[in-house]
C-alpha cells in the first residue's frame, strides 16, 4: 500500500482575512511580479494538488472580490468571518470555515496564510504527510502553517472562553511541532521591503 499519500481526505484553509495594515495594501491581492498572480491565487495553486476542497477565510472587506476571483472554481469556497468572531483573527476564520466544512468531519485540514509567498509544494507535502502538526523552524513556531483534524468542539470551547490565539487550539488538539530546516519559505511578509 502506498503510504506516501495521506489516507484521509485533505481540505485546505487559506487565511485571507487579515487587515494588512502594516503592508499598506491588501496582501491577499498583492500581485507577484514573476507570475502576475495574486498571493491568494498562488497559495491556492500550491494547495490544490493536496486538497479535495479549499476554503478561503475572508473578511467583510475582501469577501466579494475573492468570490469574484474564484467564481468559476467548484473546489474553492469563500467563507466570510462570522460577525461575533470577526475580531478573533485567524482563530475566528478557522472557526467560520470549520462550521462551513461540516461534511468534512473526518478530513485533515491544511492551513496556510496568504502572506508566506516563499512556501513551496515541498513544504506543503511534508506538512500533508504529518497530520496534527504545525511548522517549526530554528527561529520560530509557525502556528498558521498547520495540518489539523476537524476541530469544531475544541474551537467552540476556546472561543466561548474568549481566547484569541491559535496556539490554544493546537494545544487542545495535542498538535506536534514539525521541524523544517530551511527558514526562508516561512518568511512572513508584513512590509513591502520584506520582499527584498
Amino acid at each position: 500500500m502506498d503510504k506516501s499519500k495521506n489516507e484521509k481526505v485533505n481540505v485546505g484553509i487559506i487565511l485571507a482575512g487579515g487587515k494588512s495594515s502594516r503592508f499598506g495594501e491588501s496582501k491577499t491581492f498583492f500581485r507577484d511580479k514573476a507570475s502576475g498572480k495574486t498571493w491568494v491565487e498562488l497559495t491556492v495553486d500550491k494547495l490544490t494538488p493536496f486538497c479535495e476542497m479549499i476554503f478561503i477565510s475572508a473578511n467583510s472587506t475582501n469577501y466579494m472580490e475573492l468570490t469574484k476571483l474564484f467564481q468559476t472554481s467548484s473546489t474553492i469556497r469563500i467563507i466570510p468571518d462570522i460577525p461575533a468572531y470577526s475580531d478573533y483573527g485567524p482563530l475566528g476564520g478557522i472557526y467560520a470555515v470549520t462550521l462551513a466544512a461540516n461534511q468534512y468531519t473526518h478530513a485533515n485540514f491544511l492551513i496556510l496564510p496568504t502572506d508566506m509567498p516563499f512556501l513551496t509544494t515541498k513544504e506543503i507535502a511534508h506538512l500533508e504527510a504529518n497530520p496534527n502538526s504545525y511548522a517549526q523552524t530554528n527561529q520560530a513556531n509557525h502556528y498558521l502553517v498547520a495540518n489539523i483534524p476537524y476541530s469544531l468542539p475544541a474551537l467552540t470551547e476556546i472561543l466561548h472562553n474568549k481566547e484569541h490565539r491559535v496556539i490554544k487550539l493546537l494545544q487542545k488538539l495535542h498538535s506536534r511541532p514539525l521541524f523544517f530546516e530551511n527558514e526562508h519559505p516561512f518568511r512572513n511578509i508584513n512590509f513591502p521591503d520584506d520582499l527584498n
